[in-house]
């Protein structure tokens, strides 16, 4: 179970619910160190609320990565996840009180991991690195603790603490897969009425149930040996992992895309993208309308509707195909009672292959960072009408050289049979090598030297080339034949036939050309060297003498250094990858920390009267960051005891986050972003804001009802770091205050309460605000500054081109906030011998639960602020973390011991209602100019998740565990994907959120435990 730890949880670590105290003057009792304190201290206690995950918890869990059981900790939010699949990196990150990765600090054994991928732009710990056999139990610990650890401590800290001190051997296999039926009736609807790409005459096909699929096999081998004097151990481990992939087309409620239309706002639809696999050309000059090749095959135009959209959905992958190796030792030897020698070594290798829909020409898009392509009108390949519809008024002879140009045609079209495919790679490793001791009369030390490596490697195929299809669309005969041959691109351009519906007349040779590899390299290292030494002041007399115990004090240095180096293509640097969002240039850039601290833990009384226990608690660090000047943060709190069965605590923390390097030195260049555009018509040829409005955005009069809408609700931002800027660390101020009650005439009985508020200042943000507040402000008032953050394509004033754009390089905004409350309950109980008079066993019940009041942003300083408590949607996901933020979330398990060496276990996971950001009455959140109303997606209803697992000792060494979880399939809520894009990447796919949600179905796994 998961269990909230305040007070002597030795027995909480191994899974039990009821805790025993322990007196803090026995002394049998070894000292422990504590999540959010270098001190050893006398029992499991925190100032801040703790919570602990122990490894029974992840057996029960059948989880494949450690990533997705935090995430049902109630204080824990779905941020950048491995089920999401178009958009993410493939890493898995860490989101406390849903206040973003980056503010959320990682450790493993009590030292940092390091960021994980170069190109993620929070470089955030992956926790792919933390192999899931070997973690004894984790510790999470809410609030600020920058005092402590450093940097990033904001929203709280999550401590991997992993198995040491092994003998043996342990091998453990695991297989699980999703079970699913389709019968969602909703979706179905849709699939049926509104089907793509002829409309209700031609409905797409019902998915059929899924028996099996998304495999997870898992293997791991955990081998320990100790010294012949018992002077030293060598832990040493190795695991596997593959998931086979999912698409969407699996499922009924992802099999197409999702849109509501605000002339039918109750109904969600089936929409696909402008970029079709009929292609889409624009009428020349510019005026609104499009035509598409005719499906029947001849080479003539129809006009465009929406139903020759392409949906992309069904090639789009649910669950990604990923295999993944890790391996490492964890060895120390005591030289003597000063001296111990230790070395860590952890190792990751982890290969996924993302596979999102074809790419092909891309309306908006065209060589040389232009909005369009250009077509000779002589172009043999073309029948006579469409190029006299291209080209009126030209003088066409076909084949011949020359003629006139149709300038910047916008073209979509779609390689329908080639999808694309990213192929990452992360490597990482981290190497710690230490010496610590015990220096005698209560001094101790520890030193190590800390390095850390992630890597990437990602090869991407399937993208076209925008500069040969260029050369590709200007084609003659060659001289004295009826042979097509390009104008340009020498012998090795093949011309590509895109007057024909689904590439009927494109040659797998003319693909072959069109078509180009990319490839991505980075490196991101970080090196940490530490000295600290800790110290019982009661040796020298230093105590209250009020107190059993006497001061404890740690303090030390440590310096850090982190260094980014991101390399792309030139294919990548041009910008020349139709759909891949834009130019990618280069990065490079490293900052150094050199930080001093101190921390002190005062017991001021025991056994008084009214005073059981009376300890406070403080801290100090002092940082000089290279790029971002100095800095302080610093801590207090107090934990009380006035009888034995009752425990209060508070604590104050001054935590900060630092500019890390790609908030630093990642380069400016425009890519997407999951945002419409106002002023373009939706999908249902809605123009919502009106023109005096669209010119305060610097649209011009002339282009209102000419420009076109985003494809696929991805418009277009400029994104980069802000090292020009002169970014500045945030400041953050975290608060906490609360009690735990265990009653000694409840006996196995514990519940505890603790009310938390953090205010994080000078926010590090991606721009001012998301790109929809910039533009529903800027509608609002042409004197808003936030319209000097919009640049429109200068010749058709789209935001999709790669000239156009609205800012979101990094700067220093204003603030965001949370409070709420955490509540936690245990249960632990001796049954009656209700069998034949033997032992029932046992049974244990935890609960957990966050109450989350507030979560609100100010994105200027000084401006307005929102409140996405209770909210999910676009806007809120932009600001903060996750995209669902529910007032409520809540976990419980029960977990019954049988007599019979079997165990069973029922958890209920629950995620609260949450309403759509977008319908608030707040002007910030409210996109009443985008969206005239939408009771589809006003509100998702809450969930309730019910997972059960048994686990069966075969016999000594032998156990075998199975259970399902999602144990009545329930399908996750199914929004808008496209006209305005509520579950777009990288937070959410497939029309979900399946960071959030179960998006696949049941689970079901079985696995064995083997000990030698």
């Amino acid at each position: 179970m998961i269990t909230s730890v305040a007070f002597a949880a030795a027995s909480a670590a191994s899974g039990q619910a009821a805790p025993t105290q322990v007196a803090a003057n026995e002394p049998t009792v070894q000292e422990l160190v504590v999540t959010g304190s270098r001190i050893p201290q006398p029992n499991l206690t925190s100032v801040s609320p703790l919570t602990t995950v122990t490894s029974q918890d992840v057996r029960l869990s059948g989880q494949s990565d450690i990533l997705q059981l935090l995430n049902q900790l109630p204080s824990a939010f779905a941020n950048q996840t491995g089920q999401v699949s178009n958009g993410s990196t493939g890493t898995a990150e860490a989101d406390l009180r849903n206040l973003g990765p980056t503010r959320t600090l990682v450790l493993v054994d009590g030292k940092r991991l390091m960021p994980g991928d170069p190109s993620a732009a929070g470089l955030a710990a992956d926790l792919n690195n933390i192999p899931t056999a070997l973690v004894d139990r984790v510790d999470v610990v809410t609030g600020g603790a920058s005092a402590v650890y450093g940097s990033d401590a904001v929203a709280g800290v999550i401590n991997f603490v992993l198995k040491k001190n092994f003998e043996g051997v342990q091998v453990d296999y695991q297989y699980s897969f999703f079970n699913h039926q389709n019968n969602n009736t909703g979706a179905q609807a849709s699939l049926r009425n509104n089907g793509l790409p002829f409309g209700a005459n031609n409905p797409l096909p019902i998915p059929q149930d899924v028996g099996a699929d998304g495999g997870v096999h898992e293997v791991s081998i955990i081998m320990g040996t100790s010294s012949p004097d018992d002077k030293g151990n060598i832990t040493a481990y190795v695991t596997y992992r593959h998931m086979d992939p999912v698409l969407q087309g699996t499922r009924d409620f992802t099999d197409c895309g999702t849109a509501t239309f605000n002339s039918q706002p109750n109904q969600h639809y089936c929409v696909g993208s402008s970029n079709s696999a009929f292609g889409r050309f624009d009428n020349p000059g510019g005026a609104r309308g499009s035509v598409v090749d005719n499906p029947n095959g001849t080479k003539t135009f129809v006009p465009y509707t929406g139903a020759y959209a392409y949906n992309f959905n069904p090639l789009n992958y649910l669950q990604r195909e990923d295999a993944e190796y890790t391996a490492g030792f964890f060895a120390h030897y005591d030289i003597n009672k000063m001296a111990e020698v230790y070395a860590d070594f952890m190792f990751m290798d982890d290969q996924t292959n993302a596979q999102i829909a074809p790419s092909g020409l891309f309306r908006g898009s065209g060589p040389n960072l232009t909005s369009g392509y250009t077509i000779n009108c002589n172009n043999p390949l073309m029948s006579a009408s469409q190029a006299a519809a291209l080209c009126p008024g030209a003088t066409i002879t076909p084949g011949a050289a020359g003629g006139s140009l149709d300038t910047l045609q916008s073209i979509g079209y779609r390689f329908a049979s080639v999808p694309r495919n990213a192929d990452i790679n992360h490597t990482d490793y981290k190497i710690d090598v230490g010496l610590r001791g015990d220096l005698g009369d209560g001094w101790t030390y520890d030193g190590y030297l800390q390095l850390g490596v992630a890597r990437l490697d990602q090869h991407i195929t399937g993208y076209a080339s925008v500069s040969k299809v260029g050369n590709a669309l200007n084609v003659v005969y060659a001289p004295g034949t009826t042979n097509p041959v390009c104008v340009n691109g020498g012998a090795s351009c093949v011309p590509l036939d895109i007057f024909a519906a689904q590439g009927a007349n494109i040659s797998q040779a003319a693909f072959n050309y069109a078509l180009a590899d990319a490839f991505t390299t980075g490196l991101v290292t970080q090196q940490v060297a530490n000295l600290n030494l800790t110290g019982d002041l009661s040796h020298y007399g230093i105590k209250s003498p009020w107190a059993a115990d006497g001061v404890g004090v740690n303090f030390g240095v440590e310096y850090r250094r982190d260094y980014l180096q991101e390399n792309f293509d030139s294919s990548q640097q041009s910008g020349d990858l139709s759909g891949g969002g834009g130019q990618q240039l280069p990065a490079q850039g490293a900052t150094n920390t050199k930080e001093a601290y101190f921390e002190l833990r005062v017991p001021l009384a025991h056994d008084q009267p009214l005073i059981k226990d009376l300890t406070l608690d403080g801290g100090y660090r002092y940082s000089h960051y290279s790029e971002a000047g100095d800095d302080s943060t610093y801590k207090v709190g107090l934990e009380y005891r006035p009888i034995e069965d009752l425990l209060i605590r508070g604590s104050y923390n001054h935590a900060v986050r630092a500019p890390n390097v790609q908030d630093l030195f990642a380069p400016n260049s425009v890519n997407l972003a999951v945002y419409t555009d106002p002023c373009a018509p939706n999908t249902a040829g809605v123009i919502s804001a009106t023109l005096a409005q669209c010119v305060n955005t610097g649209l011009k009069a002339s282009q209102y009802g000419v420009t076109n809408q985003c494809p696929s609700s991805q418009c277009s931002a400029l994104f980069g770091g802000g090292a020009a800027t002169g970014l500045k660390p945030e400041g953050a101020d975290t608060y906490t205050v609360g009690f735990v009650y265990q009653p000694s005439f409840f006996s196995g009985f514990s519940f505890s309460m603790d009310y938390f508020d953090i205010k994080v200042n000078n926010v590090i943000s991606a721009g001012i605000a998301s790109p929809n507040t910039i533009l529903t402000s800027c509608l609002g008032s042409a004197s808003s500054p936030d319209c000097a953050l919009i640049h429109r394509d200068p010749v058709n004033g789209s935001l999709y081109t790669p000239q156009s754009y609205v800012s979101q390089v990094s700067i220093n905004a204003g603030y965001i906030a949370t409070d709420g409350i955490d509540f936690s309950a245990a249960y632990h109980m001796t049954l009656p011998d209700w069998i034949h008079g033997a032992s029932a066993g046992s049974l244990a019940w935890q609960f957990d639960g966050t109450w989350t009041d507030h979560l609100t942003a100010q994105p200027t300083p000084g401006g307005g602020t929102y409140d996405c408590a209770g909210l999910y949607g676009a806007n809120c996901s932009t600001q903060f973390g996750s995209p669902v933020t529910p007032h409520f979330k809540s976990t419980a398990r029960i977990t019954w011991n049988t007599p019979w060496k079997l165990s069973a276990s029922l958890q209920w996971r629950y995620i609260g209602p949450v309403s759509l950001d977008m319908l608030s009455t707040n002007p910030l959140l409210n996109n009443a100019n985008l969206y005239l109303g939408d009771p589809a997606d006003a509100r998702l209803h809450a969930y309730n998740y019910f997972d059960l697992a048994f686990t069966f000792k075969v016999k000594d060494g032998l156990i075998l565990r199975a259970g399902c979880n999602n144990l009545f399939d329930i399908d996750p809520p199914v929004v808008d994907a496209n006209n305005i894009g509520i579950s777009g990447p990288p937070y959410g796919n497939g029309n979900t959120f399946p960071g959030v949600y179960d998006s696949l179905g049941r689970q079901v796994f079985v696995g064995l435990t083997a000990n030698f």
